[in-house]
């Protein structure tokens, strides 16, 4: 059989020819056919292959629309102005006799000096302006404050709120409590007053300590004392507190070494109840 072209033949010996010469052009005609077969589908392969390596891709990824990062940032922060409008907007549940045309706030200036000195000279005629506009002053004020609240006057300020001219004194009472008192700065009327929650915890923790220290049998020095003769160092913090229904000292000891250990000392007899090391 022979293969040539592609197409496959039929090789004649004739009797003449020895049989080993026509072995021999078999060999040669088989090898020259199939070496050009191979030719043939390498130059196929190549030619596939540089036409898959020129086409052109069929799908392309759109790019990323230009700003679409900032327009989601500025977004987030658009979301968050209406809250700080709001709380801009606030106005108090009170009306006072006297009002201002309340005036929106300018950009700040990209100077922080110019910045601080265009916000003093707006803050000195903002207060001059409502100085115009009270009909009463601030020893008024403050006297009406503590008619209503008793105590002492520890700051009065003349101020604007939701354009109402008001007075905000702060009066402490003598348990110690701070309520801030809003006057009318028109005719002297109490319009609202709010105790300070602030100042009205620390009450709280001042009369727990009060009460901690009548339980007491010792004092901070002994409590000291008896903290490092136990753990030797110097005591650098002492506190009565209250643990587990005991009146206890805390007591800081930090000893040559460096070592901080806590130490609690019963508050009625001076014995350690516990130490523990930082």
């Amino acid at each position: 059989m022979v293969l040539q072209g592609g197409v496959i033949g039929t090789l004649r010996c004739t009797p003449k020819e020895p049989i080993v010469a026509t072995t021999h052009k078999f060999r040669k005609i088989a090898y020259s056919s199939l070496f050009g077969l191979g030719l043939t589908a390498g130059g196929v392969t190549i030619a596939s292959a540089a036409t898959t390596q020129q086409a052109p891709p069929t799908t392309a990824e759109a790019p990323a629309a230009a700003g679409s990062q900032d327009k989601a940032d500025t977004g987030t922060d658009e979301r968050n102005e209406p809250d700080e409008k709001n709380e801009a907007d606030e106005k108090p549940d009170y009306t006072s006799s006297v009002t201002i045309e309340v005036t929106p706030e300018g950009p700040e200036g990209s100077d922080a000096d110019e910045a601080d000195d265009s916000e003093d000279k707006a803050d000195t005629a903002e207060q001059a302006k409502l100085e115009k506009v009270a009909k009463i002053d601030a020893d008024a004020a403050s006297k009406a404050a503590t008619d209503k609240v008793p105590g002492t006057v520890d700051e009065v300020e003349l101020d604007e709120e939701g354009g109402n001219v008001v007075y905000e004194v702060d009066v402490v009472a003598q348990d110690g409590t701070e309520t801030e008192v809003i006057v009318d700065a028109g005719n002297g009327k109490i319009l609202a007053q709010e105790v300070d929650k602030d100042a009205d915890e620390a009450k709280a923790d001042k009369a727990e300590q009060a009460k901690l220290e009548k339980l007491a049998k010792i004092d901070a020095n002994a409590a000291s004392k008896a903290a490092t003769d136990k753990v030797p160092g110097t005591a650098d913090k002492v506190e009565l507190d209250e643990e587990d229904g005991k009146v206890v000292y805390e007591v800081d000891v930090t000893a040559k070494d460096g070592t901080q250990s806590e130490v609690l000392v019963d508050a009625t007899n001076g014995k350690i109840l516990a130490e523990q090391a930082d």
